[in-house]
């Protein structure tokens, strides 16, 4: 199967739009791969929106414009539909999505959104690769220890420690590694990172920047999370942080991990807007419940089944907050 079969020799110039994580930065590097070797005359760059923005600002169509780009591809990244609806009106019919969040599909792009264990190992697939490396650590970013308990998937992933000698500890340290550009909000050394990940993903385990970003990230969580966070139901749990890093995933994941019985919600204002943020680890609810909620009420949002973030405006948080909080205490868990 070829994804990009409609693409012209006259459509030179693209950009992909992806996910700033682990596996959003994968997804990249292999198309940008996938390009270089079965397109090498069309000139593919990199972009991420606004960190915790799922959705794309009136500024950043008008960068898309005005660099000339000829088609776009997002990876990994749950836009709203106002937003792949715009994409399709500025560049029509040459609109690729990838992704492996549930979501209603689109008539008007090239829309590629499966079940997967992380977007880059349905990237990979769907470009016909050998299983390697780089989806293995876009796949431990996504699902962390939880993917040695699948008997399916883990056998592959040994596989691939092995063919590399490398441990799974070292995947996870990976991972951590590779996020640490956007909890310090460095867009260069994400630009960074894919290069890596596109030539020598094992780099990153020395990269000394990225080594540098640990000690940084560590000192500042260690601040946050010294205090509990309160809890507002039987099983969600919500704390407010206040640092000038991209850091409230990256704590919503540890006191997910302290807390795993429950919901952890958390707000952090920034870029004068509030990213609110709820990750469950072993509660069984779906958290696309609290995703449909938010853009019924017309807040940006996505996530997948087990992590919701939702953008509220400045001049909104008093009338939507404290509705989202209510509509994660109504989830009910299923045995």
């Amino acid at each position: 199967m070829n994804p990009f079969a409609d693409l012209t020799d006259k459509q030179k110039k693209g950009v992909i739009i992806h996910h700033w994580d682990t596996d959003g930065m994968v997804s990249a590097a292999l198309l940008q791969n996938h390009f270089k070797k079965n397109y090498p005359d069309k000139k593919l760059e990199l972009f991420t929106p606004t960190i915790t923005n799922y959705y794309v600002t009136d500024q950043e169509y008008q960068k898309f414009i005005d660099k000339g780009y000829d088609f776009v591809l997002t990876c990994d990244i749950n836009f709203q539909t106002d937003t792949i609806n715009r994409l399709a009106e500025i560049f029509p019919g040459q609109v690729y999505v990838f992704d492996h969040h549930h979501q209603d599909p689109y008539t008007n792009v090239h829309y590629y959104n499966e079940p997967h264990p992380a977007c880059a190992s349905y990237i990979n697939a769907l470009l016909g690769n050998p299983n390697n490396l780089q989806q293995v650590i876009a796949i431990v970013g996504d699902k962390e220890e939880a993917v040695q308990q699948d008997p399916e998937l883990y056998p592959m992933v040994e596989e691939m420690m092995e063919q590399h000698n490398i441990t799974f500890t070292e995947l996870l340290e990976a991972r951590r590694l590779i996020d640490s550009n956007y909890i310090i909000d460095d867009y260069n050394g994400i630009r960074e990172t894919v290069h890596l990940l596109r030539h020598d993903p094992l780099a990153v385990l020395t990269d000394v920047r990225l080594k540098d970003n640990i000690t940084k990230i560590a000192n500042e969580t260690s601040r946050i999370s010294d205090k509990e966070p309160k809890s507002i139901s039987d099983h969600v749990m919500y704390k407010a942080i206040s640092t000038k890093m991209n850091i409230l995933s990256h704590v919503t994941r540890n006191l997910s991990r302290k807390y795993p019985d429950k919901i952890i919600f958390t707000k952090h204002f920034k870029n004068d807007q509030y990213t609110c943020y709820g990750r469950r680890r072993d509660l069984n609810v779906d958290m696309r419940d609290v995703i449909a909620f938010a853009r019924e009420l017309g807040l940006n949002s996505g996530g997948k089944e087990d992590v919701v973030g939702i953008i509220i405006p400045k001049d909104g948080i008093d009338e939507y907050f404290s509705k989202i909080q209510d509509k994660l205490t109504q989830l009910q868990p299923s045995s």
